[in-house]
């Protein structure tokens, strides 16, 4: 006579059934309700009743149904994000943090990427929309988008709150930045003091907000020093491979100095100058703006603006979910950098 076995399913086909609220409920010596009240914290499980429904949930390897919480509860316990190409490393560390401060808070992250170098604004909306259809209770925008706030008013309509990161603040959106223009302002006055006056600024994207503010501050502090300007050498993207391709192309008689708009363009352009036998800071100093780990392993270390990537991510997190738990829209909010002085800057002629 065989063995009895345990029935999978009301066919004898599919899966064994999964405990449930009741089962755990038995285990503990309490009603599901008491139960549900414990996951949903809706309303106070004295902490011996709560440790009771949690060795059970143990025990049984019960897996509370999300969804049907969120339908209960009024809310997903969901948020959505938005990324584009390229995933450097200033866009990845935010994600990084982001994902960090979810977990934290149990909450889930669904991620939308938008392919194209130069998304635009249908395949930033269809994302959107994916997301409400989701149910998401918020969103954050870490894309790069033209028209960005025109995209949101069109395509979310104040359905859930919104978080763009951006180095600027949007007049109907919740925004966290990186302070780009005070990082850039920290590496051109260490420049300056270090007696340079003339000065080549290396950009990223002309389209972004974050290589825009650093050029904005490379001006101004020219014209406040008095110094040199210099024609900008257009990175054309954040890249290594950019910055090797400025520093082929430069005519190093005309600057003592670079600054770069981040570590990546640095570390090209230090590339690109070692080939034609120039050296920093012996030849000319070199600074850039992130500190990427590998800053401090460059040949010389690289002198740059630190900025805290997923500090920003955390932060956005945050201004989201008080958004989320009181509708109010949070004023913008700046990461400031920290200056970091290596080996790859000295004083001119030094």
């Amino acid at each position: 006579m065989e063995d009895d076995m345990p029935i999978a399913g009301a066919n004898g086909t599919g899966p064994a059934s999964r405990p449930t609220l009741t089962d755990v409920g038995h285990l503990a010596g309490v009603s599901a309700q008491t139960v549900s009240r414990y996951l949903t914290g809706a309303s106070y499980v004295g902490k011996e009743t709560g440790a009771r429904i949690q060795k059970a949930i143990d025990a049984l390897g019960y897996r509370p149904n999300r969804l049907a919480r969120s339908l209960q509860i009024g809310r997903a316990d969901t948020v959505g994000v938005l990324t584009s190409s390229p995933l450097n490393y200033g866009a990845a560390q935010t994600l990084s943090g982001l994902s960090f401060a979810a977990h934290d808070a149990d909450i889930t992250l669904i991620t939308a990427h938008l392919t194209a170098t130069n998304p635009q604004p249908p395949e930033a909306a269809r994302a959107l929309e994916r997301f409400l259809s989701m149910r998401v209770d918020g969103i954050v925008v870490s894309a790069r988008v033209e028209g960005l706030e025109r995209v949101l008013e069109r395509s979310v309509r104040n359905e859930v709150p919104v978080v763009a990161i951006t180095g600027r603040p949007l007049p109907s959106t919740g925004t966290v930045g990186a302070d780009s223009y005070a990082a850039g302002r920290a590496v051109m006055g260490h420049l300056l003091q270090l007696g340079h006056r003339n000065i080549a600024f290396l950009s990223g994207p002309r389209d972004s907000v974050e290589s825009q503010e650093r050029e904005r501050a490379y001006y101004d502090m020219v014209a406040a020093a008095g110094v040199n300007l210099l024609p900008v050498m257009t990175g054309g993207d954040w890249t290594g491979a950019a910055g090797f391709e400025a520093g082929r192309r430069v005519d190093f008689s005309t600057f003592s100095a670079v600054f770069a708009a981040d570590d990546e363009l640095a570390l090209g352009f230090a590339a690109a100058a070692r080939e034609r036998g120039f050296t920093a800071p012996h030849d000319y100093s070199l600074a850039g703006i992130d500190d990427m780990p590998e800053a401090r392993y460059f040949a010389p270390p690289l002198t740059t603006a630190r900025l805290d990537f997923v500090s920003l991510g955390r932060r956005a997190f945050e201004v989201l979910q008080h958004a989320i738990r009181t509708g109010e829209q949070h004023p913008h909010v700046v990461e400031s950098p920290e200056l970091v002085i290596r080996d790859s800057t000295g004083p001119v002629n030094g």
